[in-house]
């Protein structure tokens, strides 16, 4: 199987992990590796299994993550109402530990127009940097028409492996 920026191995210089992180991955092969019937052997069809097996467990923990999370945001929701019904502005445990509100600004862009108009204003133009994602779609577009990268732009290509489930969905 082939996509769309296979045609770019080769061309474009690997992408290379952060050495510390990258330190651990090897060390992760080597366990890998250990526990295989010829530790040598890096077999396809086995290393392919743990993958899934793998991948299943962290999309199990993720979803114990969003859960935590949902639980986090209505005690901390309740938190708020029950410190302000009571007339409290934080709490101690008997652990130490102190609960108290915290109120931080979430900002929202309503008229774009206006916003570019302050930040010129105010002399502000770093502030007009291009999103990642943007840049990245605008990257890709130009590469799988042939084009060069945006100038100042630097591509990478990291090859990943990927496992379809039997619906044919992609997954990490």
């Amino acid at each position: 199987m082939s996509g769309k920026y296979t045609k770019l191995r080769g061309k474009l210089p690997a992408f290379v992990e952060e050495v510390k992180y990258q330190e651990r991955i090897n060390d992760e092969k080597q366990l890998i590796l250990a526990d295989a019937e010829n530790p040598g052997e890096a077999n396809v069809n086995r290393l392919a299994a743990l993958f899934g097996v793998c991948r299943e467990a962290k999309e199990q923990l993720e979803n114990e993550i969003s859960e935590y999370n949902v639980r986090l945001e209505a005690l901390s929701q309740m938190l708020c109402e029950a410190l302000e019904n009571q007339g409290f502005d934080k709490v101690t445990l008997s652990s130490g530990a102190t609960g108290y509100l915290q109120d931080t600004p979430y900002p929202v862009v309503r008229d774009k127009e206006k916003v570019l108009a302050w930040i010129k204003k105010h002399k502000m133009q770093s502030l007009l940097g291009v999103n990642y994602q943007t840049l990245k779609g605008v990257t890709n577009e130009r590469l799988v028409a042939g084009q060069a990268p945006p100038d100042g732009v630097e591509v990478y290509l990291k090859t990943q492996f990927r496992l379809r489930n039997g619906n044919n969905q992609e997954d990490n």
